[in-house]
């Protein structure tokens, strides 16, 4: 597979991905037996807030490596959770997740299917490799949620500056042409917004997120908007 898709950033800047890993926000949340810290949501929409007091970039990569360690924790596909999980908690493997619910387009080859689409703009693409979350129309008017590798054939990071998202947040447009997807890497029905809906909630009480929790309808999981003065 190729490994030319994702590029070293331009910048060198500061370790945003260690710096959210550092400050035990992303165990918050999450059942001990699995790693977690013990502590809930509330520690972790108030430490969300104090970290995007001093560090925007870091604040958005909390957003995004976060959502996709729950979307591993939803998951009915538990060979898929216990084989990324601890990567992603750890920040071995950058994690994230696709910011809309513009799903990708997919043709059924018949042992597996080809992946095609955009998805923009997205954070935490970091250089040495991530993760990606993200809808896909398989069959019908429903959308299923799959988890991809940067490292896929086909999977490429426009270069683009990442609009709305802080200078090191890694943020950009990611293009997909007949990427390959398996069964295997199926995350979730169309219900994956709902349940993670409580800790998109809980980082929307600390990121200043534009975001109507209708607990009737399917939620946003828009990310943290950045005030630029």
């Amino acid at each position: 597979m190729s490994q030319q898709s994702v590029k070293p950033p331009t910048q060198p800047g500061p370790d945003a991905l260690r710096e959210v890993v550092d400050s035990g926000l992303l165990r918050c949340g999450v059942p001990i037996h699995l790693g977690g810290s013990g502590e809930g949501l509330d520690a972790l929409a108030a430490g969300a807030a104090e970290l995007a007091r001093h560090d925007r970039a870091a604040a958005g990569v909390l957003w995004a490596q976060r959502l996709a360690i729950e979307a591993l924790l939803q998951t009915p596909n538990i060979a898929l959770r216990d084989h990324w999980l601890a990567d992603f908690l750890s920040g071995e493997r950058a994690a994230t997740v696709s910011p809309s619910f513009d799903a990708l387009y997919a043709h059924d080859t018949g042992r597996g299917w080809l992946l095609r689409g955009e998805l923009q703009p997205v954070p935490n693409l970091q250089w040495a490799g991530f993760s990606l979350v993200a809808p896909v129309r398989l069959n019908g008017p429903v959308d299923h949620w799959v988890l991809l590798r940067s490292e896929e054939d086909g999977l490429s990071v426009l270069p683009d500056t990442g609009a709305h998202w802080p200078a090191n947040a890694h943020a950009a447009t990611l293009r997909l042409e007949h990427v390959f997807f398996r069964e295997d890497e199926w995350l979730c029905g169309p219900d994956l917004p709902q349940r993670l809906g409580p800790v998109a909630a809980a980082l929307a009480a600390g990121l200043p997120c534009p975001t109507d929790w209708n607990r009737t309808a399917l939620p946003t999981l828009s990310p943290p908007t950045f005030p630029t003065t």
